[in-house]
């Protein structure tokens, strides 16, 4: 049977206020320092070797001989701290039981599975709080940021009640068949003392929604990275999963965000739908 964990599984906007969220999770975590965890206990799955050895996702890589600190060396790993353009370097991804220790999370299953390069989960039913991106807006990510932030805060919902952060914050964008995004938004988790009953937003931009349990693909790397290269993390989860015969719906994509960006080791996530949870 799969296990349950107190945590969803790539908010590229700050998230502002995360560091003072108090305590939640029920679940009890022990603290692994960076040096004392693998790479795959990073990041939550076992990489698939010939993305390792693929200069297109090692770049720069394939004639190093230096070591990491595990003993590990770049040319097979790409754990190289000053290469920018390697998506599997130092820092590595914040592991979620360190995570969900301190923070509330969602509740998911981990789904044990033969395959590399992902992980796939099953995300619970819950309560979030979602509004609208304006993707012709250069301030869209900040402004919906900001309104969640006043529904958590108080200020934006019927009761004044002000609401612990939770983590992930999670952004969705829909797709045409070429390629093009249609829409966006982001998102809050309801923390649970008020998931069963959640306050209703006064602010008519933002709304709760009440999502179904769903199977999904993810994908994990550390470091604060805003430049579009991170989206071909997305490219390498669709190889993986077609390595493993699984369909990922093709018309949305996913991020999280674990941690504030440029504050500590960081975790971010890209992830995909499985195609029979969105048909």
């Amino acid at each position: 049977m799969p296990r349950v964990y107190a945590v969803l599984g790539l908010l590229t906007v700050a998230l502002l206020n995360l560091g003072g969220a108090g305590a939640h999770s029920k679940h009890s975590y022990q603290t692994i320092e960076e040096d004392n965890y693998s790479w795959e206990e990073a990041e939550g799955y076992q990489e698939c070797q010939e993305f390792s050895n693929d200069p297109g996702y090692n770049e720069f890589l394939m004639n190093s001989d230096a070591q990491d600190s595990d003993g590990s060396s770049p040319n097979d790993f790409g754990n190289n701290p000053d290469n920018q353009g390697n998506f599997r370097k130092n820092p590595k991804p914040k592991p979620l039981e360190e995570i969900c220790g301190p923070y509330e999370c969602p509740m998911f299953q981990k789904v044990e599975s033969s395959g590399c390069g992902f992980e796939e989960r099953i995300i619970l039913r819950a309560n979030w709080t979602v509004t609208d991106i304006d993707l012709k807006s250069p301030d869209g990510y900040r402004e919906a940021y900001f309104r969640l932030h006043g529904y958590r805060s108080g200020a934006m919902n019927d009761r004044g009640l002000e609401m612990d952060m939770a983590v992930p914050v999670v952004k969705k964008w829909w797709m045409d068949e070429d390629g093009n995004t249609l829409a966006a938004t982001m998102s809050f988790y309801i923390p649970a003392d008020v998931q069963s009953n959640p306050p209703a937003s006064t602010d008519e931009q933002l709304r709760v929604e009440q999502w179904d349990d769903a199977t999904i693909y993810i994908r994990a790397y550390g470091g604060d990275r805003h430049d579009p290269e991170h989206l071909k993390q997305f490219e390498l989860l669709k190889t993986a999963l077609a390595k493993q015969n699984l369909t990922p719906y093709p018309y949305m994509k996913m991020t999280a965000g674990f941690t504030r960006p440029g504050y500590g080791r960081q975790r971010r996530e890209v992830i995909l739908v499985d195609n029979a949870d969105m048909v």
